[in-house]
């Protein structure tokens, strides 16, 4: 067999992996029912926050973030959603909570995303970024302090 013609096996090799390890992600990953967790701890915010996003509901998800948070006592709410809207590309992401740590008042959240991109055949499809939420607790409902911005999304 030529050089070349091993290359070229080889290369499609590669991409059927790829196109597989993508297939099987999003068969795996697309059809799980998300349990809710409880709408008045952090990580039900969190997740509710996250699932609006998602969903483009930006009207929705404003509603977890705090007021009092100098990103926001600067920025108006159709500033947000615009920059929000900008973000949006050609990935799709999933997140799972991996840890919380909860105080009186504060608490912080820790999320694992997985966003997936279709780049090309040579590169990783999958991105995992770790993000921690900042939450305060107000009338006694928990509010998202940080992140405000969701750059690492998309």
């Amino acid at each position: 067999m030529k050089t070349s013609s091993k290359f070229l096996l080889g290369f499609g090799i590669v991409i059927v992996v790829v196109v597989a390890v993508a297939v099987t992600l999003a068969l795996i990953g697309g059809n799980q029912p998300v349990k809710l967790l409880p709408e008045d701890s952090p990580e039900g915010t969190v997740q509710r926050f996250l699932m609006a996003v998602n969903e483009q509901d930006y009207v929705k998800a404003y509603t977890f973030l705090s007021p009092q948070s100098e990103y926001l006592k600067t920025s108006p709410y159709d500033d947000w959603v615009r920059s929000m809207q900008s973000m949006r590309g050609n990935s799709s992401w999933k997140a799972s909570i991996v840890k919380s740590t909860v105080r009186e008042n504060d608490a912080t959240v820790e999320v694992a995303v997985d966003v997936f991109r279709a780049d090309g055949p040579l590169t990783n499809p999958v991105n995992t970024n770790r993000i921690m939420f900042l939450l305060q607790k107000e009338n006694g409902k928990w509010m998202i302090n940080s992140p405000l911005d969701l750059y690492w999304l998309y």
